[in-house]
């Protein structure tokens, strides 16, 4: 400590990263295995919500993993709660590009994605997150987590 001191001098302000950032190509990394899952969903999840692009299923995977918020709402009648989830899952896409809404009962719950960006997630919930989803993505395909991670290495650009 005392050489950073002498070295940056008396009342030198500095910024210091104790979760520090991830690799961009851990980053592309990412990106990549989540693109070579979505060309390869079989054919049962054709149809669905996340499979209409490779950021639609990155934001799935995001919520099924646990990397979401939720937000809940009690309505107290099943056909109000049909209308209230309808409305609320339409504002939620449009905020944050996907979400996920279920009913239980009367009650409604929105699920929507973190961000993964630089600023919103540091280098260690990135990484976790990355795993996870890969862990997810292989199972949902078919295959192991090592294997989606070597095809997403060969789909890099």
């Amino acid at each position: 400590m005392a050489q950073i001191c002498d070295r940056l001098g008396e009342g030198q302000v500095v910024n210091i990263d104790l979760d520090p950032e991830r690799s961009a190509k851990s980053h592309k990394h990412q990106f990549a295995f989540v693109r070579t899952a979505w060309m390869n969903l079989p054919e049962h999840h054709l149809g669905t919500s996340y499979a209409v692009s490779t950021e639609a299923l990155r934001k799935h995977a995001l919520i099924a993993t646990g990397y979401c918020d939720t937000d809940m709402i009690a309505v107290g009648d099943e056909r109000r709660a049909e209308r209230v989830a309808s409305f609320t899952e339409r504002l939620a896409v449009r905020m944050h590009g996907y979400a996920l809404t279920n009913i239980e009962g009367t009650v409604v719950y929105c699920h929507t994605p973190h961000s993964q960006s630089m600023k919103a997630m540091g280098g260690e919930a990135f990484k976790r997150s990355k795993q996870d989803m890969l862990e997810y993505l292989a199972d949902m395909i078919g295959v192991t987590a090592d294997e989606l991670a070597k095809m997403g290495k060969m789909g890099e650009t």
